[in-house]
Formats: structure tokens, C-alpha cells, sequence
């Protein structure tokens, strides 16, 4: 992550998303998908570009939201 740079997030409910965990049911059919989220941004998948934020978020029923890096302490202009 890059000091001062805006990044995009999928969230849902206050949550981060990070990745998908597929689950397979026993002939290898894919299954359930479930998601997994965070409330920490260093866990938290971060997009550069928004189209691309966009196109994870509809497919997991999620929105998107623009957040920017800063020195704990120094705070955003």
C-alpha cells in the first residue's frame, strides 16, 4: 500500500471482503460459495481500479467503497 493513494474496497455491512471459499460438494459439484471479510484493510483485498472493484462487488451482492492510505497520526487533507 502506497502512502496518500486511494484504493477501492468491497464491503458489505461494515465488512471487507477478502476472498471466496468455494465448497464442493462430495462428486466435486461446486457447491455453496461463501465469502470471507475482515474489519482490517491490511487483510482487506484492495483494487486499483474501480471497474474491476465494481465487477467482484456485483457478483457477491456487495458495493464499493473508495478509502486512501495515511500515517496513522498525520491525518487525511
Amino acid at each position: 500500500m502506497q502512502v496518500g493513494k486511494y484504493y477501492y474496497v468491497v464491503t458489505i455491512e461494515g465488512r471487507m471482503f477478502t476472498d471466496e471459499i468455494v465448497v464442493a460438494y462430495g462428486d466435486s459439484v461446486p457447491g455453496l460459495r461463501l465469502t470471507h471479510t475482515t474489519l482490517n484493510t491490511d487483510e482487506a483485498q484492495l483494487f486499483e481500479n474501480y471497474s474491476d472493484a465494481l465487477e467482484t462487488a456485483e457478483s457477491y451482492g456487495m458495493e464499493v467503497k473508495r478509502i486512501r492510505t495515511d500515517i496513522l497520526g498525520l491525518g487525511s487533507k
